[in-house]
């Protein structure tokens, strides 16, 4: 990994973020294009994603956030801090849903059920990467997460899964 990549990782997880949902039919513009023009306005924007809704990701100030609501306008919706991975990951929010996941991911013991964690992050990674047109690296992602499941004794699943459902 070269040591601008690792700079830019490390800066991006310090940074406050916050992600605006809008209408991808309300939006013209592509992903990449919308990425452009918010940066040509001074905001400090992380990805611009789509999927069921076009995502902003940006790095909160008041200053990025008032410009973004000049032009698109009020988001549909914010990320949400309180929301379980299933309303998330069923709602096409993969990055959030990867979010919660690796919160928790961080915090089990269970090496097992840590396994099973990984590879839901890795389907999560995998359906972001798939949005953004990247099939090959979300197809790269999904055989992971395969692989870890594929590790797993298949007991476990229905409980693990419950564990994760019902934990808040």
């Amino acid at each position: 990994m070269n040591e601008t990549f690792k700079y830019l990782q490390s800066t991006i997880k310090n940074v406050k973020r916050r992600i605006y949902y809008y209408d991808k039919d309300g939006i013209s513009l592509t992903a990449e294009d919308l990425k452009s023009q918010l940066r040509s306005y001074g905001v400090e924007v992380i990805d611009v994603r789509t999927c069921k809704y076009v995502e902003v990701d940006f790095a909160y100030s008041e200053e990025n956030e008032k410009t973004i609501k000049s032009v698109l306008g009020e988001p549909l919706f914010t990320d949400c801090s309180t929301c379980s991975f299933e309303e998330l990951f069923f709602d096409f929010r993969f990055w959030e849903s990867h979010e919660v996941l690796e919160k928790k991911w961080k915090e089990e013991k269970d090496t097992q059920k840590k396994k099973y964690i990984q590879a839901l992050i890795l389907v999560s990674a995998s359906l972001i990467k798939y949005c953004k047109g990247q099939v090959n690296v979300s197809d790269q992602l999904l055989s992971k997460a395969l692989s870890l499941i594929s590790e797993l004794p298949e007991e476990f699943f229905p409980l693990f899964y419950l564990s994760i459902a019902f934990d808040p």
